[in-house]
């Protein structure tokens, strides 16, 4: 039930477990994830659309940042 807010984050967990799992990059997840594993598949690495690399750009940001 994607309007049951535990439900859904379940859903989008294990969707981005499954990305993790299959492309062993979590940038490349990432990008699977919001863009689908399909464009990411034809495009080999982060599809060139401008919100699925400022969607990337700023999870890992937030996430993994620099020391």
């Amino acid at each position: 039930d994607v309007f049951d807010p535990a439900e859904n984050l379940r859903g989008g967990a294990e969707h981005l477990r499954i990305m993790l799992d299959r492309f062993e990059s979590l940038p490349l997840a990432l990008a699977a994830y919001n863009a689908g594993a399909t464009t990411v598949t034809r495009y080999k690495g982060i599809p060139p659309y401008k919100e699925t690399r400022d969607y990337v750009r700023r999870v890992l940001a937030l996430f993994c940042p620099k020391d």
